[in-house]
């Protein structure tokens, strides 16, 4: 199975493979309640340099805490692609992903030389 480029993602559940560095990766807690989870949060990057935002929620965060780091690259499949969310972006994007318990996570061992690091854009007035 080829993998997408992550502007080629159609909204909705997704069985399609997408390869990606996770370029950020933290946790969202609850305001008024600083132990209380409220999802983890990603930054992806495909190999052209495109970006995505991708929200686990618990309890599935329990089955990616311990196998996906920042900075490492994996393929994921099984997930679903939704609007990003309108009151928080941390990219450009008008599509986020949202991986469950179903979503299969695999590690690439030999990354491209070229794969992109970071994302990022520059702002204009």
């Amino acid at each position: 199975m080829a993998d997408l480029l992550l502007p080629n993602l159609l909204t909705g559940n997704c069985s399609d493979r997408v390869c990606v560095r996770v370029s950020r990766f933290w946790n969202f807690y609850d305001t008024n309640n600083e132990t209380k989870l409220l999802h983890a949060d990603m930054v992806l990057i495909d190999e052209e340099g495109n970006s995505i935002h991708a929200q686990v929620y618990p309890p599935a965060d329990e089955l990616f805490k311990n196998r996906v780091k920042e900075g490492g690259v994996y393929t994921f499949s099984y997930f679903r692609v939704r609007a990003s969310n309108i009151y928080y972006k941390p990219i450009k994007n008008d599509q986020m992903l949202v991986l469950t318990k179903w979503t299969k996570v695999e590690e690439v061992l030999v990354v491209p030389p070229a794969f992109p690091m970071y994302a990022y854009s520059i702002a204009s007035q």
